[in-house]
């Protein structure tokens, strides 16, 4: 790892940023990142003063220019995975999860796209949504939305008010309200 260096991730980040493709990145790239930011923090640690805010200041740099490279590539290699073709060039790891990736849209595209092409799409019954009745322990100056994209509310302390389930168990079960059932 000795030609590792801050000046080695500059590179890397410059071409990245500035490419339209995916650029070649040496196998081992985050691990002598990690080595580096290991050996930057000791120094950090170490140091006083105004050395110890320059190298802090590095790794903050070190670590957005990793991140950005990163993210930088997950995007350029989505884009040739959304074409339906692998990107290229990549270290074994990213190949690996962009093969996944594009194995898990080619699913999703047999499973929705080619039968809705097909005519074969049956419609799904939305799902039934109940409500349940609570009286209110304390007040919601607030309204809510409830899992019906439904905005219920404000309310006031004491009030009887009907919630979809989902939302009523939540109010329930921090105490805020109590659940009325209902014998019939």
């Amino acid at each position: 790892m000795t030609d590792f260096s801050v000046d080695e991730i500059v590179r890397i980040y410059r071409e990245e940023k500035t490419s339209r493709e995916i650029t070649e990145l040496p196998e081992d790239f985050y691990q002598n990142v990690g080595k580096y930011i290991s050996q930057l923090t000791v120094e950090m640690k170490r140091g006083d003063g105004i050395r110890r805010e320059l190298v802090q200041e590095e790794l903050k740099n070190v670590m957005r220019m990793v991140q950005d490279i990163h993210l930088a590539r997950v995007l350029k290699g989505m884009n040739r995975v959304a074409q339906g073709l692998l990107p290229a060039p990549l270290i074994d790891r990213e190949r690996y999860a962009f093969s996944e990736i594009r194995q898990s849209l080619e699913k999703l595209q047999a499973e929705l796209v080619q039968p809705a092409i097909a005519g074969k799409v049956a419609l799904a019954a939305p799902p039934d949504l109940t409500n349940s009745l609570l009286i209110l322990l304390t007040e919601f100056p607030e309204r809510i939305v409830g899992v019906d994209m439904k905005s219920y509310g404000p309310f006031t302390k004491g009030e009887i008010v009907s919630l979809p389930s989902p939302n009523a168990e939540i109010i329930v079960r921090h105490g805020a309200a109590k659940k009325i059932t209902a014998k019939v």
